[in-house]
C-alpha cells in the first residue's frame, strides 16, 4: 500500500521578500544623492555670491535684533506636508514611477544647493547657519519623505507593472505612528522652540563671523 505523498507548500523566502522591499528605497536614495551632488556642484559653480551674502547679514542682523520673529503656523504645517502629500498623489497611478524619483532628485538638489551656498559664501561658518536653518527640517522631514516615498514609489510600481493579484498595500500602522510622530516634533520645534532661540543663535553666528 503506497504512502500518500504530502504537498509542500512553496514559501516565498524572507531574504527575497526583505531584497525586494529594500530595491525601491535604494533607488530612490540613490536618485536623492544625485540630486545632492548635482545641488553642490551648480552651487560651488556659481561662486561666493558678495550681494546675497551682504543681504543675508542684513536679515541676520535684524533677527538678532528685533527679538523673536513671527512663524506662521500654516506656512510651517505646508512646509512639512507639501512634499509628503506630492509623493501620496503620484502614488496612485503610473506617472509614479518616473514622478517619484524626479521628486527625490528635487529634493536632494534644493537642499544641497542651499546648504552649498552657505558654505561658499561663509566658509566653515556656513555649517552653522545650515544647521540652524534646516538642520531641523532636514532632521525630521527627509525620514518622513523616505517612508512615505519608499511606499509609494512601491505602489505605483505594482499598478504600473502588477506581476500577481495581490492588491496595493495600505501605509502600515507603524509607518503612520512613526510619521507622525516626526511631524508633531517638527512643529513642535520649527514652530515654538526654535523662533525663541533663533535671535540669540544669530547673534552668536554673526560674532564669528
Amino acid at each position: 500500500m503506497t504512502r500518500p505523498k504530502r504537498l509542500h507548500m512553496v514559501r516565498p523566502a524572507r531574504g527575497q521578500s526583505e531584497r525586494k522591499g529594500r530595491g525601491p528605497l535604494f533607488f530612490l536614495c540613490l536618485f536623492f544623492l544625485i540630486g545632492a551632488l548635482l545641488g553642490s556642484i551648480f552651487a560651488l559653480l556659481g561662486g561666493s555670491h558678495p550681494q546675497l551674502a551682504q543681504q543675508l547679514d542684513i536679515f541676520f542682523q535684524s533677527v538678532a535684533q528685533d527679538g523673536p520673529p513671527d512663524v506662521s503656523w500654516w506656512s510651517t504645517l505646508w512646509e512639512a506636508l507639501s512634499w509628503p502629500l506630492l509623493l501620496v498623489l503620484l502614488s496612485f497611478g503610473p506617472p509614479g514611477v518616473v514622478g517619484i524619483p524626479c521628486v527625490f532628485l528635487i529634493r536632494g538638489f534644493l537642499l544641497s544647493y542651499a546648504c552649498s551656498s552657505f558654505v561658499a559664501m561663509y566658509g566653515l561658518h556656513g555649517l552653522g547657519w545650515n544647521a540652524l536653518f534646516f538642520g531641523v527640517s532636514a532632521l525630521f522631514l527627509l525620514p518622513i519623505c523616505v517612508c512615505i516615498g519608499h511606499w509609494a514609489f512601491t505602489n505605483s510600481c505594482q499598478r504600473c507593472f502588477p506581476q500577481d493579484a495581490s492588491p496595493c498595500a495600505r501605509p502600515s500602522g507603524a509607518m503612520l505612528m512613526y510619521c507622525g510622530i516626526l511631524l508633531c516634533l517638527f512643529l513642535f520645534l520649527q514652530g515654538h522652540i526654535l523662533p525663541i532661540w533663533l535671535p540669540e543663535l544669530c547673534q552668536k553666528l554673526l560674532s564669528v563671523l
